[in-house]
């Protein structure tokens, strides 16, 4: 008997035959936002803000909070509809219909956000993050028809709070499946957290192997650092890009701006500030001084008070007593 992964709630989405048709969805629907951004003047530009770029901040997070309390709110204004009676009963269900209505409103640009961070995605958490949005879509739907019986009137509310009830279902797995992308999956988090360099100064390379305009990258602890010198500054960042873990070192560069080659994420090599998307976490920078002929560095962020990483890997197999 072998170890085998315990399921999670988008393991049903890993195999490939079963999952076929997410691709077939997810596949034409990517292709066709990325050319529109393509195709719309500062179309980068307009995809970093949706992404929260320039406030160094996913914005997705903070714009899924109106819908999802709106509709919340509509559920406890329904619920007290039904247990009240006379002016009471007109007013609960009044404050449930504009809360719908809010709902629906502010999930236009909670979606939007949404899409330009799933737009890079790939394989397996592309087929999750399309499941999240169909979930999503179909939530919107029952609350669409919720709130157009509601303004039928008559006895047509019962069947309207029905249809929001199922709404709020859809709602809730849709909000779950969305959190295992990032609780699970790791989407969008920070490929910095670990290995952590040593906070001392630590001496990666001879000063004079770091020609002027030519990236290297060195070792400082188990951390793959970009070196690059130029017009008298020596730069030094983090050789992974935050969004998904990309070489930046087999990049391009424009002055003190490389670009990721995998997602074409830019960056400030002056302080590792995200200055296009889809990444909005800045890079992990150090300190840079020369000493004797060697450079050395160590981290000049906060995060130097994070835990300790964990042990080295081993050189061989490890016997652990009892």
């Amino acid at each position: 008997m072998t170890s085998k992964q315990a399921p999670t709630l988008s393991s049903i989405y890993e195999d490939d035959e079963r999952s076929s048709w997410l691709d077939a969805v997810a596949e034409p629907v990517q292709q066709n936002v990325k050319r529109l951004f393509e195709a719309i003047p500062m179309g980068s530009k307009i995809k970093s803000l949706l992404n929260g770029t320039p406030l160094q901040h996913r914005l997705h997070p903070a714009m899924v909070a109106v819908p999802i309390g709106s509709f919340t709110i509509a559920l406890l204004f329904d619920v007290l509809s039904r247990t009240s009676s006379g002016h009471n009963r007109k007013g609960y269900q009044q404050a449930a219909d504009i809360a719908i209505t809010c709902g629906l409103v502010s999930a236009m640009p909670a979606a939007t956000t949404g899409i330009a961070d799933w737009v890079d995605l790939y394989d397996h958490r592309r087929r999750v993050g399309m499941a999240h949005a169909l979930l999503n879509i179909a939530a919107l739907g029952c609350y669409g028809g919720s709130l157009a019986l509601r303004k039928l009137g008559g006895d047509s509310r019962g069947v309207a709070q029905i249809c929001s009830g199922a709404g709020f279902g859809l709602l809730t797995l849709g909000g779950a499946v969305g959190g295992e992308l990032v609780y699970t999956l790791g989407v969008n988090v920070p490929h910095t957290v670990y290995p952590k360099p040593p906070n001392e100064y630590t001496d990666v390379m001879s000063s004079a192997d770091l020609v002027e305009g030519v990236p290297v990258v060195v070792e400082a602890g188990r951390v793959p650092v970009l070196l690059l010198r130029r017009e008298g500054n020596i730069y030094a960042v983090d050789n992974w890009c935050p969004h998904a873990g990309g070489p930046l070192s087999e990049g391009t560069f424009d002055g003190d701006v490389v670009e990721c080659p995998w997602h074409q994420s830019r960056f400030c090599l002056a302080d590792g500030r995200a200055v296009q998307g889809p990444a909005a976490t800045p890079l992990r920078t150090f300190e840079v001084k020369e000493e004797h002929g060697r450079i050395l560095v160590k981290p000049s962020y906060e995060g130097q008070s994070w835990p300790p990483p964990p042990a080295a890997p081993q050189q061989g197999p490890e016997t652990v007593g009892a």
